[in-house]
């Protein structure tokens, strides 16, 4: 089950399967699927918040008892693509994604967290990648992502062991951006996203945009892409807005145009 709530600017989205570690069934999959579609196309949102239900865990991976039923590599990829699928949805949404890692962050759920744009750990938590001792591999791209926070050190050493860390060692490891201290992970991921309210919501997402390119294509490109969205941006009626309010010092009030 996937719980939607909202709060501010923020669209909050709850793995809400405790009696299974908050795992990703293919049901809780395609929820997710819709959800984030919806968030795409609703212009009263500047960030989405992805977390789990109740304080144990954040997302431990694949339904590992429902996805043992699966018969041959044919029936396994047409799941597991479809996992991968989402996390390259969450991956490429035009609005900030962050996680709120507010239990376990196992398998799947740490390829999940690491999809995100940025990961808010409550102190405490432990995730890791498991996979080694399970005689598989990360399945949904995990190993890609994780290279990209944590380089290449960092990333085999998890990956080879299948050792968890705690959010204070993740933190010190790449893999968390932020521990809260004295409220949830939730609570800290909301108090960020607030900030953005006083972003151009424009702005918010050619900024996504051309940080992905900058991470996936050669960087002539990422560069044009750059320049190009400069360029479009400086033209926006929010920008003139923005010049407006500090020649007057005043806050600016962005249309999203």
């Amino acid at each position: 089950m996937l719980i939607e709530s909202q709060q501010g600017s923020t669209r909050i989205l709850t793995l809400d399967r405790q009696d299974a570690g908050n795992a990703l069934s293919l049901e809780l999959v395609v929820a997710l699927e819709g959800a984030l579609a919806k968030c795409r196309t609703d212009s009263s949102l500047r960030s989405v918040i992805i977390t789990g239900a109740g304080e144990k865990f954040f997302c431990t991976g694949g339904d590992v008892k429902r996805y043992s039923t699966i018969e041959d590599a044919e029936g396994l990829h047409e799941i597991f693509d479809r996992a991968a699928g989402v996390l390259d949805l969450v991956e490429s949404c035009e609005l900030p994604v962050f996680a709120a890692i507010n239990g376990y962050a196992i398998g799947g759920g740490l390829e999940l967290a690491l999809a995100c744009d940025m990961r808010f750990a409550a102190a405490g938590v432990q995730m890791g990648f498991p996979q080694s001792r399970l005689g598989i591999i990360p399945g949904w791209n995990g190993i890609e992502r994780v290279l990209a926070v944590a380089g290449r050190g960092t990333a085999m050493r998890l990956l080879l062991s299948g050792d968890r860390v705690d959010a204070t060692e993740a933190h010190r490891l790449g893999l968390v951006d932020f521990v809260a201290q004295g409220e949830s992970a939730l609570d800290a991921a909301l108090r960020y996203a607030a900030r953005l309210d006083t972003a151009a919501p424009l702005s918010l997402k050619a900024m996504k945009q051309v940080v992905a390119q900058t991470l996936q294509a050669p960087r002539d490109q990422a560069r044009m892409l750059a320049r190009s969205e400069f360029g479009r941006l400086w033209f926006t009626a929010d920008h003139k807005e923005a010049e407006a309010a500090f020649a007057q010092k005043r806050a600016p009030q962005f249309s999203g145009r």
